[in-house]
């Protein structure tokens, strides 16, 4: 017995050995409870994991579909990139230009005489000044060449008045055949000074004893290796490898021909139907991208052909180059540079610019009947069809322009001019700002600016 613990009645009694409290109680009873608690924490861990774990899942399903709507995004720009440039493509392969020049041939010589019998040489000889530059039949042709080239031959022939034989043939030959820049050059100069002296009202003109035909002309066209000739079933040609390009004499050729051409009305060296091959030569050389250097040479020698025409020739000569040439050329970009090449403001450059259009509007709708049956046809085009060809209506727009616009058909003929204002009224209203097609936006723009000038009127 242990004599220092409480007696019996001392544990009853509540304030010394008070009872468990009612938490502490719950407490000790509450362990199923607990370890109910336990497994809830953990089930809501497990929720948690799994939320997350959709969440993140979600996150990568937006990933994906962002991914494949930049994929699709970039598809759709790709396919009107393509669009866009087989538009540009199609629109930038029709361009305008032909090789006139082939493969060059040796040149003849067939007008090089033989100078041993030239007055000029023999005179020269004969003269106490042979003691000084000692010429003899040995050198008369270098002789000849430094008078050419130093202005001296031309000078002798103005103070003379007279240009014999030989010297006429011996200095064309020069001009049309000579390789040599200064001698082609110069007796370019001697051909121009002598034949434009035929016009001077004050001065005498100076006695040419020989001029040139027509032939002579062409036949150097034809070495240097010119591709189309006068026949209509000729085959246009177009570059290739062998062309060898303009040849070095095709600038004195122009201005000699020229110079024979204003001189027409006092020394007709050509004839009507001549000029006419003459005009339509001219006209297919200003196609050859190779001579645009000399544009402004070839419009010249254009004017000077065309004005050389007397009254009674122009008219029906102005309709057969129109013809020849509308039948001729290719039936894209060229028949435009053709029209527009004829660029002269006078009188006759409009009226065969304006000729020529027409023509080619005949062959492009085989229509042979009156004006306003041709502009009905150009009426009736439906642009909105999507087979319609916009590159042919292009031209047809611009061949019409020239037509009507470098002529005075508009005035002598109302009716033409309402009909042209409808047809512009289509090309713009039928078409979309936003249409793809080739040439759609060409066409468009092109209508528009012809309609401001209706309503400036």
């Amino acid at each position: 017995m242990n004599m220092d613990g409480p007696l019996d009645f001392e544990n009853e009694d509540p304030l010394v050995n008070p009872p468990p409290s009612a938490e502490k109680r719950k407490k000790l009873i509450g362990l199923d409870d607990l370890l109910s608690d336990h497994y809830k924490e953990k089930s809501k861990l497990i929720d948690k994991r799994n939320r997350k774990r959709k969440a993140s899942s979600k996150l990568y399903d937006s990933d994906d579909d962002d991914a494949r709507g930049q994929q699709t995004l970039l598809s759709i720009v790709d396919n009107c990139q393509n669009q866009m440039n087989e538009i540009c493509s199609e629109e930038d392969i029709q361009e305008w230009g032909l090789c006139m020049f082939g493969v060059q041939k040796a040149p003849t010589h067939s007008l090089l005489p033989d100078l041993d019998n030239c007055y000029l040489l023999k005179e020269f000889m004969n003269s106490q000044l042979n003691s000084v530059v000692d010429l003899n039949p040995d050198n008369g042709t270098a002789f000849l060449e430094g008078l050419l080239i130093n202005g001296w031959l031309t000078k002798l022939t103005l103070t003379c008045a007279r240009v014999e034989t030989i010297i006429c043939k011996w200095t064309l030959d020069m001009l049309l055949y000579s390789p040599k820049e200064d001698l082609r050059s110069s007796a370019c100069d001697f051909w121009c000074y002598i034949l434009l002296s035929q016009n001077e009202v004050n001065g005498a003109p100076v006695e040419i004893q020989w001029l040139p035909n027509y032939q002579i002309l062409k036949k150097a066209l034809d070495s240097y290796g010119f591709r189309i000739n006068s026949s209509h079933d000729v085959e246009l040609p177009e570059a290739d490898s062998k062309s060898q390009g303009p040849p070095q004499n095709i600038r004195a050729w122009l201005k000699f021909v020229s110079a024979c051409c204003q001189i027409r009305c006092k020394k007709p060296i050509f004839t009507a139907s001549q000029l006419e091959q003459i005009a339509e030569t001219l006209i297919w050389l200003l196609l050859d991208r190779g001579l645009q250097g000399l544009s402004l040479l070839l419009q010249e020698c254009l004017i000077s052909v065309t004005e050389s025409f007397k009254e009674g020739e122009w008219v029906s000569s102005c309709k057969n180059i129109a013809n020849s040439l509308a039948s001729r050329v290719p039936q894209d970009m060229n028949c435009l540079r053709i029209v527009e090449s004829v660029s002269g403001v006078d009188a006759r450059s409009k009226h065969l610019r304006s000729t020529i259009a027409n023509q080619m509007l005949v062959v492009l709708l085989d229509h042979k009947e009156s004006d306003e049956k041709l502009m009905s046809s150009l009426m009736s085009i439906n642009l909105k069809e999507k087979s319609c060809n916009l590159f042919r209506t292009y031209m047809l727009l611009v061949l019409v322009e020239n037509w009507l616009l470098s002529s005075k058909l508009v005035e002598e003929k109302p009716v033409l001019r309402d009909m042209w204002a409808v047809f512009l009224r289509n090309c713009f209203s039928q078409i979309n700002s936003t249409d793809l097609r080739p040439f759609a936006s060409k066409v468009r723009t092109k209508a528009s600016y012809l309609l401001q000038g209706f309503r400036s009127d």
